[in-house]
């Protein structure tokens, strides 16, 4: 009869390690805004033709790009925003509408606001908060007067997002 040997090695538990990991994350600041001031393109009088003004928000000034509409002065001012978050972060803004309809106020007649720009041109959008972590943002915008416009205050409202980057 034959015979068969069999040899096992004595059985060993295998070694085993472990470690610690850690793990880390920051909460940045809500970023919040307030408004400084509102866009003002100062007063008008309206033309035969329709008109269309452009306030440039670096430096507040309004240019007469098309029509008759006279400008008579007044409050020419830029929006102004300032954007509040964690120092040194990167924020960006945004205009929500491409467009606005100012309403004359008591009545139904309209003019519009659109092609709205931030000072420094559109490459600005993108900005670092301060190391106070706050920025300012101004937003300008082209209007149109339309030919023999109704007399009257006209007003808006436009809305901007800033968010972190």
């Amino acid at each position: 009869m034959p015979f068969c040997l069999a040899m096992f090695a004595p059985s060993t538990a295998a070694e085993a390690a472990s470690r610690n990991g850690q793990t880390r994350t920051t909460v940045s600041q809500a970023v919040s805004i307030t408004k400084n001031a509102d866009l003002h393109f100062g007063d008008f009088a309206a033309g035969t033709s329709q008109s269309r003004f452009r306030l440039n928000p670096a430096n507040d000034t309004v240019t007469q790009l098309s029509g008759n509409a006279v400008p008579l002065g007044g409050s020419q001012t830029a929006a102004s925003f300032t954007a509040f978050g964690t120092p040194l972060y990167r924020v960006r803004m945004t205009v929500n509408q491409n467009r606005i309809d100012l309403t004359r106020v008591g009545g139904t007649e309209t003019m519009r606001v659109d092609q709205f720009r931030l000072d420094g041109g559109n490459g600005t959008r993108n900005r670092t908060l301060s190391a106070s972590g706050s920025v300012e943002y101004k937003v300008g915008g082209r209007l149109t007067i339309n030919a023999g416009q109704a007399g009257g205050a006209y007003a808006g409202t436009f809305n901007v997002n800033i968010d972190y980057q």
